[in-house]
């Protein structure tokens, strides 16, 4: 689901930034991104603390260090969807309307600061987009090595 969620936004995001959709499509996006990655901020806190708990499963098809390159990817990939997620809300110039269900408070009202969260969201999105390469590339990698990581990936 987190993968789901991150590949639609962050795709998603790029079109709106990168491409000319027309102004209602543009807008839905943007409402719907807003909409889905606020109800994915809770179930993202969740996967942390469950991380926290209980730790990542072993996997005995790695290395060790294989392992330890994975783990520093993998909590580069925490930090950055969590610096995305933070200032996603803080560059927010309106109250968040969450699928016209809930509108929560416009997190902050200073202009210049909006503005620097916006930059900064931007900047988390785009190192983020380029973990997610280097991920994907990881798995296929492993795969073509008979290793098969995307089952372990899979419920």
């Amino acid at each position: 689901m987190s993968a789901l969620v991150i590949l639609w936004a962050t795709a998603s995001g790029f079109y709106n930034a990168f491409f000319t959709p027309t102004p209602h499509i543009k807008t839905w996006i943007a409402w719907f991104n807003v909409s889905l990655t606020t109800l994915f901020i809770p179930f993202f806190l969740l996967r942390i603390a469950c991380l926290w708990l209980h730790g990542k499963p072993d996997c005995s098809l790695l290395s060790a260090h294989e392992k330890k390159i994975a783990r520093v990817a993998h909590a580069l990939l925490y930090i950055n969807i969590s610096a995305v997620l933070i200032t996603g809300v803080l560059m927010m110039d309106r109250p968040i309307n969450v699928f016209h269900v809930i509108t929560l408070p416009q997190p902050i009202t200073a202009a210049y600061l909006i503005g620097g969260f916006n930059v900064a969201h931007k900047v988390f999105c785009i190192s983020l987009s380029m973990l997610i390469v280097a991920h994907l590339l990881a798995v296929i990698k492993h795969h073509l090595a008979g290793k098969d990581i995307i089952k372990k990936m899979l419920p």
